[in-house]
């Protein structure tokens, strides 16, 4: 099913109106859709149905997938996937995002400086996060990250309950 990003629109605002229970408002359902290169950044696809949906290329930089339907969606790339918005995840999760995030810093080192309540990793590079989750210094430890990409996102998806 073709969408253009005004009717994309009209169905992320109906579906917020849902997400708030206010009158008139109704869960998005894009299964099927072609999403292709859509521009999804930072929407609210909380409990969206995108099964079958084609988001290959979609620009998923901090949407919020938490309980979507991805049964059956082309996905994007492992990596872009990591650049939704993840928020609060479980301290183990946590840690292994973190040293991810860490083993891809032009200066790995910077996150040993910034656990011990120095400047944020990012601060003076020019390089973006490559996950997007709710850090914590106190759970930093110097280590090998061991998952991949695909991995990291398979264990978000579970986390947040993500159907797949």
């Amino acid at each position: 099913m073709n969408i253009t990003q005004a009717e994309l629109k009209i169905k992320l605002e109906l579906h917020l109106k849902w997400l708030h229970g206010e009158t008139g408002g109704e869960r998005a359902n894009l299964s099927y859709a072609d999403l292709r290169s859509a521009d999804l950044n930072s929407a609210n696809l909380l409990s969206a149905d995108l099964s079958s949906a084609d988001l290959s290329s979609a620009d998923l930089r901090s949407a919020d997938l938490s309980s979507a339907d991805l049964r059956l969606a082309n996905l994007p790339a492992p990596t872009m996937l990591l650049l939704a918005a993840w928020e609060m995840v479980s301290a183990e999760l946590t840690l292994k995002l973190m040293r991810y995030d860490a083993a891809n810093h032009p200066e790995p080192s910077k996150f040993d400086e910034w656990a011990k309540s120095g400047n944020c990793p990012y601060a003076d590079v020019k390089w973006q996060r490559c996950a997007n989750f709710q850090e914590n210094r106190e759970l930093w430890k110097p280590g090998k990250t061991t998952e991949s990409a695909l991995e990291l996102v398979m264990m978000l998806f579970a986390e947040k309950q993500i159907k797949r």
